[in-house]
């Protein structure tokens, strides 16, 4: 982002804030005055600590650029201040709390379009409850390096106001028959809540630091989310935030607890670290959420973005929802975007859909590249297995890998993962082509190592081609399959490299897996090409 140089005023002590940040947890470091406002005061304060501002209008009229805002606790049950605020280029708006006392604010009314703290560039929000507003909790659009740390937001969107939208995709028609058809136009999106926290970017650069935030009891709308779009260029830090009691709303299509997305040719960098989601979607909170679309963490590219997402230490227990609620989803809806995400020593348990998907549903030639070293992921309870056959997906799998380009790249590796309790399948791979004149480019890469599979309810691992791909390559070692491993293939051509390499063969696995009994009768003629190391121990 090109940013004008600071202008100072007469008086130096009232200068603008630099805009370049001085420590990675501060924005807009500088001189600039201190004004204090609390709903405890009586009206008549100057701003001073000594005799504050009552209302926000008050605080925000008085104060100027690189100020900071103090909000002074006032006791429990004092209704918070009201009205909402609108920072200006550098501020800091800070709470301070004390035992029995809290500093919050609300928005109940339509002043910045609902939002509670509406924010500027090199803003800081720290510290703060903020509740009841009509639209976001804390937003903003084109804020440079912002940071938002140690908030409570709850209770935000009232108005059911949409926000994240699910980028369109096409839907699958030949999925249900096992069919390569002709691809059909990106007609599906889905509709989501505005989130409690929300940063919208599309041209210049960024740096988001969103960290230890708690984000609760929305009625209607996501918790955390950051979305690129037009030539924006953002890097964001997403860490120890804890979103909870997340609900999907009326009219809404979908809920997202941690949501990023990138659009146009925008590029996002984000470091995902220490996050927390728990009872999402919960029907026991809302009946709306017994159909919901739930989500735990959701990262969507689209058009010609680009996306690098690395996830560390991430745990998801307890969701609810419908078939196609899942803990992790990695999605690339349309277009030709370039989108990697890194999961690590990460779980997700108890959910109705599959526990991680890692789709690629464009229909355009998109790159999408999953990276999971240490996983674990516990507990889908949709009842699928009836039709899984045709269906091996969105269904209640542990670890679902799909593709649907004729034209995609499409790479899952796993490493260090235990895999258990699902209702449908441990691990499954699907890479569909739709029919189409041109020689298909497709390829679906798969690498699993060190990995265990237990108690599905299906197949432990599920390999299902459509229609023609120039490659499918797996690579499986060192793993542990104690129930059946099945493969399909309905028509189409395989390109010559094509092999599932469980040892000893041309992708180099070293093999060391152990199965089923049954499985070295069920690979006797297999529909897809295999490597095997000529036998296949039976696990202890």
């Amino acid at each position: 982002m090109r940013l004008s140089p600071p202008r100072c005023t007469a008086v130096s002590v009232l200068c603008c804030a630099l805009i370049v940040a001085t420590a990675p947890t501060h924005a807009a470091a500088g001189p600039g005055q201190t004004w204090y406002v609390t709903a405890a005061a009586p009206a008549g304060g100057n701003g001073t600590e000594t005799a504050p501002f009552n209302t926000l209008q008050a605080v925000q009229q008085a104060s100027g650029a690189g100020d900071t805002i103090v909000v002074l606790p006032a006791p429990l049950g004092t209704p918070p201040l009201d009205g909402g605020i609108a920072l200006k280029q550098g501020q800091r708006l800070v709470g301070r709390t004390a035992s029995g006392s809290v500093a919050a604010i609300a928005n109940t009314t339509s002043a910045n379009d609902g939002d509670a703290v509406r924010l500027a560039p090199d803003t800081e929000v720290r510290d703060l409850t903020v509740t009841s507003a009509q639209r976001g909790g804390i937003y903003g659009h084109n804020v440079g390096t912002t940071v938002i740390s140690g908030n409570t937001v709850t209770a935000t969107n009232r108005a059911c106001h949409d926000g994240f939208i699910v980028q369109p995709f096409p839907p699958m028609l030949g999925v249900p028959f096992g069919m390569s058809l002709p691809v059909a136009p990106n007609l599906v999106g889905l509709n989501n809540g505005w989130a409690a926290i929300m940063i919208d970017s599309d041209l210049g650069a960024g740096a988001l630091t969103i960290e230890r935030n708690t984000v609760r009891d929305t009625p209607c709308g996501d918790g955390i989310d950051v979305r690129t779009t037009g030539t924006a260029r953002v890097t964001a830090t997403l860490a120890d935030n804890l979103t909870e009691n997340i609900n999907q709303g009326l009219a809404k299509l979908s809920v997202l607890a941690m949501g990023m997305q990138s659009t146009g040719t925008s590029a996002l960098t984000a470091t995902v670290r220490g996050n927390i989601q728990r009872n999402i979607a919960l029907p026991d909170n809302d009946h709306l959420n017994a159909a919901a679309d739930s989500e735990g963490l959701f990262i969507n590219a689209a058009e010609q973005s680009r996306m690098r997402i690395t996830i560390d230490r991430n745990s998801y227990r307890h969701g609810g929802g419908h078939f196609s609620a899942n803990g992790i989803e990695f999605v690339t809806s349309n277009g030709t975007p370039d989108s990697e995400v890194t999961l690590t020593n990460s779980e997700f348990l108890d959910v109705p859909g599959d526990i991680v998907e890692n789709l690629n549903l464009s229909a355009e030639g998109a790159r999408h590249v999953m990276t999971i070293d240490g996983l674990t992921a516990s507990g889908s309870s949709f009842p699928a297995a009836a039709l899984n056959p045709m269906v091996p997906g969105n269904l209640g799998t542990c670890l679902f890998s799909a593709s649907f380009g004729r034209d995609n790249t499409t790479a899952l590796t796993l490493r260090n993962a235990r895999l258990n309790r699902c209702s449908a399948d441990g691990i499954g791979v699907y890479a569909y082509s739709p029919d189409g004149p041109a020689p298909a480019k497709h390829t679906m890469k798969v690498d699993i190592a060190d990995t265990s599979i237990a108690e599905t309810a299906v197949a432990d691992l599920h390999v299902r081609t459509v229609g023609d791909l120039a490659g499918l390559t797996g690579k499986i070692e060192r793993s542990r399959f104690a129930g059946p491993i099945t493969l399909g293939r309905s028509g189409g051509a395989l390109g010559p490299d094509s092999v599932l390499d469980f040892g000893g063969g041309r992708l180099g696995s070293t093999g060391q897996n152990c199965f089923t009994p049954v499985t070295a009768t069920t690979m006797a003629a297999p529909p897809l090409p295999l490597d095997t190391p000529g036998s296949w121990p039976a696990c202890n």
